[in-house]
């Protein structure tokens, strides 16, 4: 009888291990998901943003509307902003970028403020704030 009663305690450390291994799992799988719910769109738009940085098109930018996400990165809060770009020898148009932007630097983003934006002119959706307290521009 004493070889039973020792698969019986390999078999129960087998079974507690591949429990402990499915617990951990799950956690971290769970951990992940919430992880990518919150902070996936940020990390999104902070790659889309880039592209568009690197091979957009200039153009000043007037502030129309600012909001607060309730997204902090770094203690930084992330805005959706609302501009009119007024693209050279173009016609103007309005588009919203969603942006983290430095504690610093918040005080500048007021309706009415002018900036440098960059664009994707096949896709004016896509926009990026490429620098802040562009010269004045007529509305």
């Amino acid at each position: 009888m004493e070889p039973f009663i020792g698969g019986t305690s390999i078999l129960i450390t087998v079974v507690s291990l591949v429990c402990g291994c499915l617990v951990t799992l799950v956690t971290l799988a769970g951990t992940g998901f919430l992880i990518y719910k919150v902070f996936g769109s940020t990390f999104k738009n902070m790659a889309g943003n880039k592209n568009v940085l690197q091979n957009g098109v200039s153009a000043p930018a007037v502030v129309m509307s600012v909001q607060d996400t309730g997204v902090t990165l770094n203690d930084n809060p992330q805005a959706r902003i609302r501009l009119r770009v007024m693209p050279m020898g173009g016609d103007a148009f309005e588009a919203e970028t969603t942006a983290v932007v430095g504690r610093f630097q918040v005080g500048m983003l007021v309706p009415g403020a002018s900036l440098m934006v960059k664009y994707d002119p096949n896709d004016r959706t896509k926009v990026a704030i490429e620098s802040f307290g562009a010269p004045a521009v007529s509305q």
